[in-house]
């Protein structure tokens, strides 16, 4: 999932490679005008704002949820309320990847693509490794884990009915991800075929929020208050190490 879903690399991918374009040296440069570098500056620009604005979006839309989930009493229209600003983003960080994949196609032609791809290659195999998730976008799902249920005194069986049920879910968003961005790898792009693929895409990540939801109401049939609210002791304690861990590796 995340390879689409959750780490949506277009930002960094394009600003390294237009900067690429004038800096690197004479053999790894692409083989454009200037003209055309100044448009894949402009379109790098663009994409960078407003994917920025999208993940703030959602970022801001999981934080609010997860404020709705810290309450034992979940209230139902502020969760809806998150949940669909959550997808939306999603949904447009989706078509901001396409719209931008459009774009190099009309700015390239079938060489200059296959030069700019094996320059993105060369400068990114690397940096995925890095990326982190923000702290916010996961916690729902791995959160509470067996060593928080077991503190808290939870019977096995009861454990099993808080076990996260999304598994065949992700591996069938790593599915269609995997077939998206295949299809992104080439010159010739299908974009009705592409937004067909997003729209299974984004409906796979409405199931996962739903089953994210179930969890949490089945949670607080398990657990009763005073354990839910020693759970949220130990949530605050995991997310605020999760902050600093990811503070820290976003230092240069």
């Amino acid at each position: 999932m995340r390879m689409i879903v959750r780490h949506i690399l277009i930002t960094a991918t394009l600003l390294i490679a237009a900067s690429a374009c004038i800096a690197a040296p004479d053999e790894c440069r692409l083989n454009i005008s200037n003209s055309q570098k100044e448009k894949l500056k402009s379109l790098a620009t663009e994409t960078r704002r407003s994917t920025m604005r999208e993940r703030e979006s959602m970022r801001r839309a999981r934080y609010d949820l997860l404020q709705v989930f810290s309450s034992y009493t979940i209230d139902e229209r502020k969760a809806k309320a998150a949940q669909e600003k959550i997808s939306s983003a999603q949904l447009n960080l989706l078509n901001i990847h396409l719209e931008n994949e459009l774009a190099l196609r009309g700015l390239f032609n079938a060489t200059q693509f296959q030069q700019f791809r094996d320059m993105m290659k060369r400068h990114t195999r690397d940096s995925q490794t890095l990326v982190i998730a923000p702290p916010e976008e996961d916690i729902l799902d791995r959160l509470p884990n067996k060593e928080m249920l077991d503190e808290l005194g939870i019977s096995a069986d009861n454990q099993k009915l808080l076990t996260p049920s999304n598994r065949k879910l992700i591996l069938e968003l790593r599915k269609l991800s995997a077939q998206t961005l295949e299809m992104y790898g080439n010159y010739s792009l299908d974009a009705a075929s592409c937004r067909k693929l997003i729209g299974s895409i984004h409906k796979k990540q409405i199931e996962l929020l739903s089953l994210q939801h179930r969890r949490q109401r089945t949670i607080r049939t398990v657990l009763s208050k005073d354990q839910f609210q020693s759970l949220q002791r130990e949530l605050a304690k995991s997310m605020a190490k999760r902050n600093h861990t990811h503070r820290r590796d976003q230092k240069p």
